[in-house]
C-alpha cells in the first residue's frame, strides 16, 4: 500500500516538473514576442518607413525635376534657332565674300596673264624692230646712192673716161651690197610701181588722169618705201592714176 501510494506521488512530482518547465517555456515565448514587439515598434517602423519615404521622395523628385528641365530644354530650342540663323547668316556671308574673292583671283589672273602676254610681245618686237631706228637712218643713204647711180646716163658711161665707168660700177655694187644687208635683217624695199594704192603702204602725192590706166593704181614713184618684219617703216612717196 505505501508503495502504491509514493509511486503515486512520485509520478505527481515528476508531472508537477513537467507542467512547470512548460509553463516556463510558454512565458519565455511570451516574453520574446513582447520584447520582439517592443523592439520593433518605435524605431523599427521609422527604419521601414525611411527607405519607401527615400524612394517616393526620388520618385517624386525625379518627377519634379524632369517637369523643371522639360521647360529649361523647352526654353532652350529658341536659344539654338536663333544660333542656326546666325550660323546660316554667317555662310551666307562667308560664301559671298568667298565668290567675290574668286571673282577677283580670277580676273587678276587673266589681268596678269594679258600682261605676260603682252611683255613678251614688246620683248619680241624689241629684238625684231630693235633696228627700226638705226635702219631709218641709213635710208637716207640709200637714198642718196640711188640718186648718184640713176644721175650717170649710160651714154656718158660709155663716152667718158674709165674713171667715170669704174666709179658708177662701185656705186652700184655698194647699194646692191647695202640692200643685201637690208634683206638680211628683214628690211625689204617698196616700190609700188604699176600696183594697186595700199594706204597702208602708200603716201600718194597727186594723181594724174591716165586714160588706160584703172583709178588709184600708181604710175609714178618719188621714192621707194622700205618694210621691216612686215611693218611699214616708210611708205614709199607714189602719184596714182583717176579717170580723165
Amino acid at each position: 500500500m505505501l508503495r502504491s501510494v509514493c509511486g503515486v506521488q512520485y509520478r505527481l512530482f515528476f508531472q508537477s516538473r513537467s507542467l512547470h518547465g512548460s509553463w516556463n517555456c510558454l512565458q519565455q515565448q511570451q516574453l520574446n514576442k513582447e520584447k520582439f514587439i517592443l523592439n520593433v515598434t518605435p524605431r523599427s517602423l521609422n527604419l521601414l518607413e525611411t527607405p519607401t519615404l527615400n524612394q517616393r521622395r526620388f520618385l517624386f523628385s525625379s518627377k519634379s525635376s524632369e517637369e523643371t528641365e522639360k521647360p529649361k530644354e523647352e526654353g532652350e530650342q529658341p536659344e539654338v534657332s536663333e544660333n542656326e540663323k546666325k550660323l546660316e547668316g554667317k555662310v551666307v556671308e562667308l560664301e559671298e565674300k568667298s565668290a567675290e574673292l574668286l571673282d577677283k583671283y580670277r580676273r587678276s589672273l587673266a589681268d596678269f596673264e594679258n600682261l605676260r602676254n603682252r611683255m613678251n610681245k614688246q620683248v619680241a618686237d624689241a629684238k625684231v624692230f630693235g633696228i627700226q631706228g638705226f635702219c631709218k637712218d641709213l635710208l637716207d643713204v640709200a637714198d642718196v646712192l640711188a640718186k648718184a647711180v640713176e644721175s650717170v646716163p649710160e651714154e656718158a658711161i660709155k663716152s667718158e673716161s674709165h674713171y667715170l665707168k669704174d666709179m658708177h660700177q662701185g656705186l652700184k655694187l655698194t647699194q646692191s651690197q647695202l640692200l643685201h644687208v637690208f634683206e638680211r635683217h628683214g628690211l625689204t624695199q617698196e616700190n609700188p610701181l604699176g600696183e594697186k594704192f595700199d594706204p597702208n603702204k602708200h603716201d600718194a602725192l597727186f594723181q594724174i588722169p591716165v586714160p588706160d590706166k584703172e583709178a588709184n593704181t600708181v604710175v609714178d614713184v618719188q621714192k621707194v618705201g622700205y618694210i621691216l618684219q612686215g611693218r611699214t617703216i616708210r611708205p614709199a612717196a607714189v602719184g596714182v592714176s583717176r579717170k580723165p
